[in-house]
């Protein structure tokens, strides 16, 4: 089975700029079904959608850059000289806030190190704290059944 015959992009292109005069937004579901009906087929998607964004993408003016100022006048050597000491405040700011930046990432570092240190010490003792109380209990016991037979031996030896 054969594919059916491309349809060319320049014929795609022209239908998209006639398209735009009648419809204020012309979508890709719009363009494909006036290809179905125009042609009898709809194209690829990704094709369509492609030159649809091509023609319709908007282009950005061309910007004439004014010319510098003539440098022998001497309102434009006043006007370089505070630029660039402006500039050279900015670069100042920018390195002073940097810096700050930097201070405080490595003091919260620190800070959040230091508190997961202290979240796995804490859990470690949660782990041991049964079995403390355990041994606790237990010597509790043993101590007083140590009482109970040192007051057994002290009566026996009154008698």
């Amino acid at each position: 089975m054969s594919r059916p015959p491309r349809l060319p992009d320049t014929a795609i292109l022209e239908l998209i700029a006639e398209l735009r005069h009648t419809h204020a937004v012309l979508t890709g579901t719009q363009l494909r079904e006036a290809l179905y009906a125009r042609h009898g087929m709809r194209g690829g998607v990704t094709r369509i959608y492609r030159l649809l964004h091509t023609a319709t993408a908007p282009t950005a003016p061309a910007i004439n850059p004014a010319p510098p100022p003539s440098p022998a006048s001497p309102a434009a050597a006043e006007d370089t000289t505070q630029l660039r000491a402006d500039l050279q405040k900015a670069l100042e700011r920018a390195a002073l806030a940097e810096y700050r930046e930097e201070s405080h990432q490595s003091r919260w570092a620190g800070e959040i190190h230091q508190l997961r240190e202290q979240v796995h010490a804490l859990r470690e003792a949660a782990h041991r704290l049964p079995l403390l109380e355990r041994e606790v209990q237990d010597r509790s016991r043993e101590l007083a059944a140590a009482y109970r037979r040192i007051a057994d031996l002290e009566t026996q030896q009154r008698f």
